[in-house]
């Protein structure tokens, strides 16, 4: 049990009753998270002992849509209490090739049923419409970072990442006003200068976009919050679920300015013909 995580669900109850059902529900999700994280509606519902509609109804009378987005936010509150020790003893050296791929679908499926593609919008036209950008990332997750990064510099936007010392995360943070943009990670594990950095920011006024597995300060501060799940039947998590979210906000930013973003194309092709990295 993570006390961690049952002081978590206990804060959204509050001080408000909870009917002797939905209280079966809560009682799992506070002393088995193991099971939670990764349960169905079904699954939760028959331990539980309860239909599938009290298990919709507990996760919206704990302020979420339904099971898919309860779940999205309480797997990363779980996975984020996790030691290197309970990683392994997950057993995630029996989840390699074909498996491994395939939890990645699973990923992906999860996803696109519970990504609003608003909110995607929302993020593509903070790229679009800012002066200049940094986003900060670190650990794993700097590769898609670096991905966001480099792709929006191809169409034409000043998007850099910064991944590296936390003194030149704060120049480059400190740098940002108003006109401008922070686009942070925050997955899995993520430094505590990332997240320093980011509330600092956005305490100046700079827009903040967070990509997040679940509710943090930065993600309830962040002018736009893109949620994607997390999982733990591996050594390391996986990141097509960010790096799919990171292709999403790029088409976002092309389509915005479309001629713009080809000519960008077009000129950085050009440029790296003449210099010979690629060949004619």
């Amino acid at each position: 049990m993570s006390q961690a995580l049952a002081e978590w669900v206990d804060a959204l109850i509050a001080d408000r009753r909870v009917s002797p059902a939905m209280w079966k529900v809560i009682t799992v999700l506070r002393t088995d998270p193991e099971l939670s994280a990764f349960a169905t509606t079904q699954q939760l519902a028959a331990v539980s002992q309860v239909n599938i509609a009290t298990v919709t109804r507990t996760a919206q009378f704990l302020g979420f849509s339904g099971w898919p987005a309860f779940v999205l936010d309480y797997r990363g509150q779980f996975l984020a209490t996790l030691t290197a020790d309970r990683v392994l003893s997950e057993g995630g050296a029996r989840v390699r090739g074909l498996a491994s791929i395939m939890e990645d679908v699973r990923a992906l499926t999860d996803l696109a049923a519970t990504l609003d593609e608003k909110v995607i919008d929302q993020g593509a036209e903070l790229i679009q419409r800012a002066r200049k950008g940094v986003v900060l990332a670190t650990g794993t997750y700097a590769g898609p970072a670096a991905q966001l990064a480099h792709g929006a510099q191809l169409l034409g936007n000043d998007l850099t990442l910064q991944a590296g010392a936390v003194s030149a995360q704060i120049n480059a943070v400190r740098q940002l006003t108003e006109a401008d943009l922070l686009v942070t990670f925050n997955i899995w594990k993520t430094t505590e200068a990332v997240n320093q950095l980011a509330l600092m920011a956005a305490e100046r006024g700079v827009p903040l976009m967070a990509i997040v597995d679940r509710t943090t300060p930065v993600a309830e501060r962040a002018d736009v919050r893109i949620s994607v799940l997390s999982e733990s039947a591996r050594y390391l998590p996986s990141t097509i679920s960010a790096t799919s979210v990171v292709q999403a906000l790029l088409m976002g930013v092309a389509s915005r300015d479309r001629a713009g973003a080809e000519a960008s194309l077009r000129e950085a092709d050009d440029m790296w013909r003449r210099i010979g990295v690629v060949a004619d």
